[in-house]
């Protein structure tokens, strides 16, 4: 994917916010953005994932190439092109350069996060030829591939499991089996002993996800097989499912030493054969918890807390919310080594949490794309795809198209019905839309491709005189890009940004901007609701 004169973000949220009867902001202006060097973070000293923008997908929803209702492999390398075709030529792809994927392995579940064999693809996905194309046709592409490994459960139709049942087996310490009840509750209030036969077993999230003992040598041993098994067939990384819970100790169940420390022999192990593997942790914590991980047990953990900030700031058009959460992640970690995300598969939507609000929506993208760290992508949030609880709620197909009832996902029957909204959520009517919120997307990730700061920089939050409106500047070396976004849905015009140095403006995403920059700068006379400006200051 190349960059491309872009159509600037006012024009799109002016569309939307027309729609929900607020105010349009002053013309736009065309602008051509620079042409990135090349993929630099390991030459700025970073490791080279900080280069990239990753997408998550779940395959069940995501393309179904054979009609039966069911997402498959065959059917997500065929929608490639619509993350990145690969040509540096081409404008109509998102730019997206790495893919995690949700669960793949054989499971009695939907979801996949209930394993009964590491090292078989899930018939309803295809066949490990499958996978290992979709792998070829992704690096074809310069797209780099992490799997989601389960390792802190298995199914109990595991046949590790069902051996293990039997107190006499081999396997009989490869999970936690107690004689009697401990009667501990888990973390949030939970049953985690369940009863089997005249014995209990610890499952911290229910009775059908048995917790492997990885104290053991026998799990550990088989876990470092499996994920060696993947990296040879091409993949680059793992996404580590529950990687606070790993090794208990007595009723504390989160955080121990031990899970760390297993962390980090996991990783160095892996990485004596594949030295360049990615380790990302779902650390489901606030931001001092998860840097606890980074960079000694995994390389990158999810932010909550950021995340969580940004979509409560424009929910209550407060930016105070995001300029603590921001300052916290910044000294928290290793500079940019932090996964940046706005929703997942465990949580509502954007658009619904955000009460359908296209403005709004744009703006917490412009956020993600703007900031500090390695930016994750939820299927569907590109043209702004809704859902809230249930789960099968926040995973529905993927919408290619306004076909009733089957989104252009199948030719079948979809396996859960594609979520309301669809008539407006779907890439077939955003894709050639200069003002949708795709196009959004994809200008924000062509932006930050080829730019220096966003994607290596530092951050210093930028105090703006006004508690709607969002601002920070990302350095690197003499290069500076500003960001201003007015996270209210009201218009702005009484803010100043307290610049700490002169500068020459220009308008790198969004409308012109006033040329003169320091102490004081309104680089517009009024934000226009959910309006963001991203701009490039040089050296007076």
């Amino acid at each position: 994917m190349r960059l491309r004169m872009l159509v600037p973000l006012a024009v799109g949220l002016v569309a939307s916010a027309c729609v929900a009867g607020t105010p349009t902001p002053a013309p736009p202006t065309t602008t051509t953005v620079p042409q990135p060097d090349r993929i630099a973070a390991i030459d700025a000293g970073l490791p080279e994932w900080n280069d990239r923008v990753f997408y998550e997908v779940f395959v069940r929803s995501f393309a179904d190439s054979d009609g039966d209702g069911i997402g498959d492999l065959v059917g997500l390398t065929e929608r490639l092109d619509h993350l990145n075709d690969g040509d540096p030529e081409t404008t109509t792809d998102l730019g997206i350069t790495g893919i995690w994927l949700m669960p793949i392995f054989e499971s009695p579940s939907y979801h996949g996060y209930d394993v009964t064999d590491y090292l078989t693809v899930d018939p309803d996905y295809g066949t490990q030829g499958d996978f290992e194309a979709f792998v070829r046709a992704a690096h074809e592409r310069g797209i780099h591939v992490i799997l989601d490994l389960v390792i802190n459960h298995t199914s109990v139709e595991h046949p590790w499991f069902v051996e293990a049942s039997e107190p006499a087996s081999e396997k009989s310490d490869w999970y936690e089996f107690s004689d009697t009840d401990p009667r501990w509750p888990g973390p949030w209030g939970q049953r985690v002993w369940h009863p089997l036969d005249e014995r209990w077993y610890y499952g911290l999230f229910w009775s059908g996800m048995p917790d492997l003992a990885l104290t053991e040598p026998g799990p550990t041993n088989e876990l470092l097989f499996v994920a060696r098994h993947w990296l040879d067939l091409g993949v680059d990384g793992f996404r580590l499912d529950a990687a606070r819970h790993l090794i208990e100790d007595g009723p504390v169940q989160e955080d121990t030493l031990e899970t760390k420390q297993w962390l980090t022999r996991f990783r160095d192990d892996l990485r004596s054969t594949h030295p360049d593997v990615l380790i990302v942790g779902e650390v489901w914590s606030d931001t001092q918890t998860v840097a606890g991980y980074v960079p000694d047990s995994i390389d990158l953990g999810f932010e909550f807390d950021l995340s969580d900030a940004v979509l409560t700031g424009l929910e209550r058009g407060n930016a105070e919310f995001l300029r603590v959460a921001t300052g916290s992640a910044s000294g928290s970690y290793p500079p940019g080594q932090v996964a940046t995300f706005l929703s997942n598969h465990d949580q509502d939507r954007v658009m619904s949490r955000l009460d359908r609000r296209w403005p709004a929506a744009a703006a917490a993208a412009t956020w993600l794309m703007t900031s500090e760290g390695v930016p994750f992508v939820y299927y569907g949030e590109e043209v702004g795809m809704r859902g809230d609880k249930p789960d099968e709620n926040i995973r529905t197909p993927m919408p290619w198209t306004d076909e009733v009832g089957k989104v252009g996902f199948t030719s079948g029957r979809p396996w859960w019905q594609p979520y309301p909204g669809y008539a407006e959520a779907n890439v077939g009517t955003q894709s050639d839309d200069p003002e949708s919120l795709l196009s959004h997307y994809r200008d924000l990730i062509g932006y930050r491709t080829g730019s220096n700061p966003l994607r290596l920089g530092t951050t210093d939050i930028v105090d703006s005189g006004t508690a709607g409106v969002f601002a920070m500047v990302r350095t690197h070396g003499d290069e500076r890009v500003l960001v201003v976004i007015n996270l209210d849905d009201e218009p702005v015009s009484d803010y100043a940004l307290a610049l700490d140095q002169t500068a020459t403006a220009a308008s790198a995403l969004g409308r012109e901007v006033a040329a003169d920059a320091g102490p004081g700068y309104r680089p517009v006379e009024e934000l226009a609701p959910f309006e963001s400006l991203v701009i490039e200051l040089s050296p007076n």
